[in-house]
């Protein structure tokens, strides 16, 4: 029987006849140029300033004459332990010993993984109510809207707020995932009052009570406010382990102040909520964290004991896969109420693992195997790549926490310090292609990839020039354009190929394999349009308390999100906003508030919000055009303050 070490001095024998027979056809070629390099050395005939530049642009081209291309060199002679104690085990096994002890590390492995997350994903989280003595559910939501408790903005809770009823005497348990301090924030921009919020953690109001009094933890947050967000706001649900709260309605509030750094609103809101003091709950606390260690800890004999590099490869590789997917960042929320949650999960999980082997098989061939297969450095594999490859990996705690939400033009300029983190990720990039361009230069290997990179850059020149269509770089296509630059057996290697591969995984697993070109709606999300524009308000008459507006332009037939339709014949009523919610939506371009409050009790009460007041208070009024289920994008807010009647017309713009 063939020893597996006796195997690996095989088949360094053979790669190093391959690399002499290789190099042997260039002997003749590094010979020429040595001597041309001599000649100018001596002042030959080659040594005008013309012939010193051909040589040297000759000598970057075709590379060093002896290309090299070794593993990070250990110099301590206790790290060379070390760094040869996986070759002396894996040399002292045969295979048939090998393979049932790894078989075992596995089983062991999924064992504690079993224990660590199955109550979390399958059993229903609930707590003892403490009236009837009884075991009651728990609603488990993400960290930003759950329809549950806030439809949506402007009339998804439909007219008055009827649909997002009742608003007060309902007391609901959540449970919160981690990292909801990040997850809350908003993408898209919501309109409260005449602010558009966007790139900020979506809670209006609020904050921890400073002297709670009976069971009451905090002060009020306005109703449409992110529930976990909101939680962790008040220092109720911790942003690692995430949490069980309890929420209760205390109906319409006349203004949320700031607090602790959530968004202000000046007037008042029909529904607001307030957490109390949380019962006796099971099963509330998110096992993310805890998951990704033991995968981290378990990952790490495996990355330093294998020998062939490909064993470590496909089970770091596959580990972290399964660790976003199931629990670190989650496509899905797994509700144990549906049967069908956890299977859903776990279906859209293997949906994308398929081609993501496929990926991965050619990452590599392309670069990986020549980074991790022997000769190779097992301490730097440990200790450098593999880390690395986790901070690629737990991407949403560690790039997606800097200010940057897309490499588009629109976001960067949107969101504030994006364009200071966009520079400082572009230059850390560069600097790492030309370090790595040099390192392949070292190696022999710089004519090939520079080609390839021409090609690479050549298709996206083409391909962000598509007419209607938008270059999207998302990290995992960043991650497959930049890996094959890694195939080095380098301490760069080392670094910039784990972190990639992680970003790579990482991508595939959370958001699948989204296309390279998208279209200007896709990348839209919720915000406006522009495509069908909303009436222009008139102004204010304080006789009759009426507000009214008009018809910018009459608009010819469209085409409208993929529908062909005549917004003036179809979008034929209006619909109007205060204070973010939907009050009138009917044909009458002039309407009185007073009217409203007649017809409409709770308006009515919110109105004596305003004139009960020592001052006045501001209304914030919007408006669209309307027909059935669909609304055009609304204007700003336009501001009145009520009762005197002081109209300030809204500023440029839409909202959606």
């Amino acid at each position: 029987m063939v020893s597996s070490d006796s195997e690996f001095v095989i088949s360094d024998d053979i790669e190093l006849h391959r690399i002499v027979k290789s190099r042997s056809n260039s002997l003749q070629e590094s010979a020429e140029r040595e001597s041309q390099f001599s000649e100018l050395s001596n002042g030959g005939p080659l040594s005008s300033p013309k012939s010193k530049v051909k040589a040297f642009l000759e000598g970057l081209w075709h590379g060093p004459a002896h290309p090299v291309d070794g593993p990070p060199e250990i110099k301590s002679p206790y790290a060379r332990q070390f760094e040869n104690f996986p070759y002396r085990i894996s040399s002292s096994f045969p295979t048939k010993i090998k393979l049932p002890f790894i078989i075992l590390y596995y089983a062991f492995w999924l064992v504690i993984l079993q224990q660590a997350l199955s109550s979390y994903l399958t059993e229903q989280p609930t707590y003892q109510d403490e009236a009837s003595g009884k075991s009651m559910d728990i609603i488990s939501i993400s960290c930003r809207g759950e329809s549950s408790i806030w439809k949506g903005k402007n009339q998804r809770c439909g007219l008055a707020g009827a649909k997002c009823a009742p608003f007060d005497n309902r007391e609901v348990v959540l449970r919160c995932p981690a990292l909801c301090d990040s997850e809350s924030i908003t993408y898209s921009s919501i309109p409260v009052g005449d602010q558009n919020i966007k790139y900020r953690s979506f809670t209006i109001g609020g904050g921890r009570a400073e002297t709670p009094e009976n069971d009451v933890l905090s002060y009020p947050y306005r109703a449409d406010s992110y529930p976990c967000g909101a939680a962790v706001h008040a220092g109720l649900v911790s942003p690692f382990f995430g949490g069980c709260a309890k929420i209760r309605f205390v109906g319409p509030q006349p203004e949320f102040p700031a607090k602790d750094g959530s968004i202000g609103f000046d007037s008042f809101f029909p529904a607001s909520y307030q957490f109390v003091k949380t019962p006796k709950c099971h099963n509330c606390y998110d096992p993310r964290v805890l998951v990704a260690f033991i995968n981290i800890l378990l990952g790490l004999p495996v990355i330093y004991m294998s020998t062939n590099g490909s064993l470590a490869f496909w089970t770091v590789c596959i580990s972290g896969f399964w660790t976003i997917i199931l629990t670190f960042d989650p496509p899905l929320v797994v509700k144990a109420q549906d049967p069908e949650s956890l299977a859903t999960l776990i279906s859209l999980g293997f949906e994308r693992l398929l081609p993501l082997c496929f990926i991965l098989y050619v990452v590599w061939k392309a670069a990986c195997q020549t980074t991790l297969s022997r000769p190779s450095s097992p301490i730097c594999k440990a200790l450098i790549w593999y880390p690395l490859f986790w901070v690629g990996m737990l991407n949403n705690v560690t790039f997606d926490r800097l200010p940057v939400d897309r490499l588009t033009i629109t976001d960067i300029l949107t969101q504030p310090g994006s364009i200071f983190a966009t520079l400082g990720i572009v230059a850390i990039i560069a600097v790492g292609v030309v370090v790595q361009a040099y390192h392949l230069w070292k190696a022999g290997k710089f004519r090939m990839y520079f080609k390839l990179y021409l090609g690479f850059i050549g298709a996206l020149v083409v391909l962000g020039n598509l007419s209607g269509l938008n270059l999207r770089i998302h990290h995992y296509i960043l991650a497959l354009l930049l890996i094959p630059g890694t195939n080095t057996k380098g301490m760069t290697a080392m670094l910039f190929q784990g972190v990639l591969l992680g970003l790579l995984v990482n991508g595939v697993s959370r958001w699948g394999l989204a296309s390279i070109e998208e279209t200007d709606r896709s990348l839209r999300r919720s915000d406006p349009s522009g495509e069908i524009k909303p009436p222009e308000f008139l102004g204010y008459e304080r006789s009759n308390s009426s507000v009214s507006w008009q018809i910018r332009e009459r608009d010819n037939p469209i085409m409208i999100n993929g529908e062909f339709i005549s917004p003036h014949d179809k979008l034929n009523r209006y619909s109007l906003i205060v204070n973010d919610v939907e009050w009138y939506n009917g044909p009458n371009s002039s309407v009185s508030l007073e009217a409203l409050a007649a017809e409409n009790d709770r308006f009515a009460e919110l109105l004596g919000y305003a004139s009960d007041h020592s001052q006045e208070q501001k209304l914030y009024l919007r408006v669209g055009r309307a027909g059935g289920t669909r609304r055009s994008d609304y204007t700003n807010a336009a501001v009145l303050k009520y009762p005197s009647g002081e109209f300030v017309p809204p500023k440029s713009g839409l909202t959606k």
